[in-house]
């Protein structure tokens, strides 16, 4: 004020009267030039999104013009309060800040750092990441259901009281994705939750389940890129629960998948159900089983074999909503003889939450699997570390266990590959409510503990997730990560763009275990900065809820180029190990039983008029062949498999349109 009165003396004494109203005019009006309200904020994006800053302000000299700047340089023809960027690339990681102007004057905004993340590309085009739901997209489950070797994607859809049909997305193998429109799965209308893939009746196809709240949706894999709704297999498909969850099993490892279906009931009065597949297309309902007598609410399920007895035992979620009541989650040890013992000691017995998802993992890499569950209700997740003995202990220490949230999926994936289990969780928001809620990106640190990651825009970007899952979909030795909204807005894809450290990608194909290898154990040593280090990894049939990873075992190595031992323990009890193992390749591995077979041999080979190719194959009865298919006598394709009944069996190839095609049959 000083200064003012300071320089209205020096113009009153210097200046004619007109002369001296205009100055003083703006003057004061310079006092009012744009008042900024809100200042543009710091960012964080992965490469490929997209970004928005905004500024605001008020002025009594309207209008205000606007300049924005990138590294204190005007971007041309960005002269709007908004900032909006697209495609993000490094090159656009810098300072931001806008020039505000009116008729008395400018202001210069806070300058706001725009960070590029380079660990994942946020995929904005293509029909997973387009396709707008009038609801919810609840999940995400992948499978190669076409046995072409590249992942595809079903997204179940529903959770607001009325049907819709599911998502199918056929892998390109390109990159791309080609969403299918006729036919079972996605003409059949229902209101979704989660949905698993799984070989039922070991054809070498992988046929699909969905969890709905009526009569659950069973489909059959015709093997030729179609489906057949089953209506016909039992109590499996006539059932009517509000089914939330679903997993394929073999409990009983008798090489059949068998299902487990969650039911929600916020009352906790409802059981849950059992389905033992009969070895003929059809499925008995079983009701003695502790799984089933034991009454309560259940929304997610995970199996896994936490006491490496071959048996695989199973963890429900008591979640009954964030509205009812605290329940108890529930962990049952398989005895090996078909039934179940219910854990009644220890906090993973006797912990209450609004628990939903959970999910199996070595994250210590000590060979014992672990337990993440999640909540809802903004109370703090659980970790259990499995202590080796068939006992668990909490852990209470660390960001994992202490974030609050409200968990609707977790996955457990190596997105580095340096070896260590990391941990992704979605966390449903309303953004009209809480506008910053975004999901959370745990990176394993090698030491039992997790940092979590705050850059890129896994970690950044409004999320009202639901089910989330790893897969590496392009099938360059990296996990990529798919997160369904819950808002009807297009769901989440992050392609991990990879870096030097190893890998290997384990596939395996059952024989006298299931086709699908479910509850197998894949465990891998290798040496990575200069320590041995073990892992491992189970074949799962559904992990949590909503949101369910392939049914390949990834593993991550570092700086490892080899992988010194790499050990399939299957359902069947069978073993199998393999020695010296090159790193950075995707790796077969079909079940085989000691004593050998006599080996299959073609004993004809004939095209028909349509142009397939006839096989006929002779060898011992009772055992399955595995029929590969190669142009080059290098890079084989999986056709099929099939059971040799009665010593010779026939095969046809429909595939026609080939110069000349190699054939291989194999007799594990």
């Amino acid at each position: 004020m000083k200064d003012l009165k300071m320089q209205i003396s020096t113009l009153v004494g210097s200046a004619p009267l007109a002369v001296l109203g205009v100055m003083l005019a703006g003057l004061v009006n310079g006092l009012s030039q744009p008042i900024i309200t809100t200042q543009p904020a710091n960012q964080s994006v992965s490469l490929g999104a997209s970004a928005k800053f905004q500024v605001s302000a008020t002025s009594t000299n309207q209008p205000i013009f606007y300049q924005w700047r990138f590294a204190a340089a005007d971007l041309a023809g960005k002269t709007n309060s908004n900032l909006n960027l697209t495609n993000i690339q490094v090159l656009n990681a810098g300072g931001y800040d806008a020039v505000l102007t009116d008729g008395s004057g400018s202001v210069t905004s806070r300058v706001a750092r725009l960070e590029v993340d380079p660990t994942f590309t946020k995929l904005t085009t293509g029909p997973i990441v387009t396709d707008i739901q009038t609801s919810s997209s609840t999940g995400g489950t992948w499978g190669d259901y076409n046995n072409d070797g590249f992942l595809d994607l079903l997204v179940p859809n529903g959770m607001d009281g009325a049907t819709r049909n599911a998502f199918l997305y056929r892998n390109n193998g390109d990159g791309s994705f080609t969403k299918v429109t006729s036919g079972p799965p996605v003409n059949v209308p229902a209101e979704s939750s989660s949905a698993c893939w799984g070989d039922y009746d070991n054809d070498g196809n992988l046929d699909l389940f969905a969890a709905t709240t009526g009569r659950n949706l069973l489909y059959h894999n015709n093997g030729n890129s179609t489906f057949t709704r089953i209506t016909t297999a039992g109590s499996v498909v006539t059932d009517i629960a509000n089914t939330w969850g679903a997993a394929w099993v073999d409990y009983d490892n008798d090489g059949l998948l068998d299902l487990f279906a969650t039911t929600f009931d916020p009352s906790a009065a409802s059981h849950n159900f059992l389905y033992r597949n009969n070895g003929d297309g059809t499925f008995g309902s079983i009701t003695n089983s502790i799984l089933v007598t034991d009454r309560g609410s259940t929304l997610g399920c995970v199996w896994g074999d936490y006491d490496n007895d071959g048996s695989l035992d199973l963890f429900v979620c008591g979640g009954s909503g964030e509205s009812g009541t605290l329940q108890r989650n529930r962990l049952y040890h398989n005895n090996g003889d078909g039934t179940f013992t219910k854990a009644s000691t220890g906090s993973i017995a006797t912990d209450l939450g609004h628990s939903g998802p959970c999910a199996w993992g070595d994250y210590d890499n000590d060979g014992f699997l672990d337990l993440f569950v999640a909540n809802v209700g903004g109370l703090k997740n659980f970790l259990y570390h499995n202590n080796g003995d068939g006992t668990f202990t909490r852990i209470t220490n660390g960001i994992v266990v202490n974030d609050v949230g409200k968990a609707f999926a977790c996955a457990w994936g190596d997105y580095d590959n340096d070896g260590f289990l990391d941990l992704f969780v979605t966390n449903e928001g309303d953004s009209s409510i809480v506008p910053t809620v975004v999901n959370f990106l745990y990176h394993n640190n090698g030491d039992g503990t997790f940092a979590k990651i705050t850059a890129g825009s896994p970690a950044n970007e409004y999320s009202d997730s639901w089910g989330c899952s790893w897969a590496d979909y392009d099938n360059d030795g990296f996990l990529d990560l798919f997160a369904a909204r819950g808002d009807g807005r297009g769901n989440y894809l992050y392609r991990n763009n990879g870096n030097s450290n190893s890998w290997l990608t384990v596939k395996l194909v059952g024989t006298v275990s299931n086709r699908s290898a479910i509850g197998a154990k894949v465990r891998v040593k290798a040496t990575i900065g200069e320590v041995s280090r073990g892992q491992l990894r189970q074949i799962t049939g559904g992990s949590g809820w909503a949101g369910y990873n392939e049914l390949r075992a990834n593993f991550g190595f570092g700086d490892a180029t080899n992988v010194d031992l790499v050990r399939i323990e299957w359902p069947s009890g069978i073993v199998q190990t393999l020695t010296n193992v090159a790193s950075k390749q995707f790796l077969t591995v079909v079940e085989h039983q000691e004593g050998g077979a006599v080996p299959p041999v073609f004993t004809s080979v004939s095209r028909s008029a349509n142009g397939a190719v006839d096989l006929s194959v002779a060898g011992d009865a009772g055992l399955r062949y595995l029929f590969e298919a190669s142009t080059n006598l290098m890079n084989w394709t999986w056709l099929g498999v099939r059971t040799n009944l009665t010593g010779t069996i026939q095969f046809t190839d429909m595939v026609t349109n080939f110069p000349k095609r190699f054939y291989r049959v194999v007799a594990p």
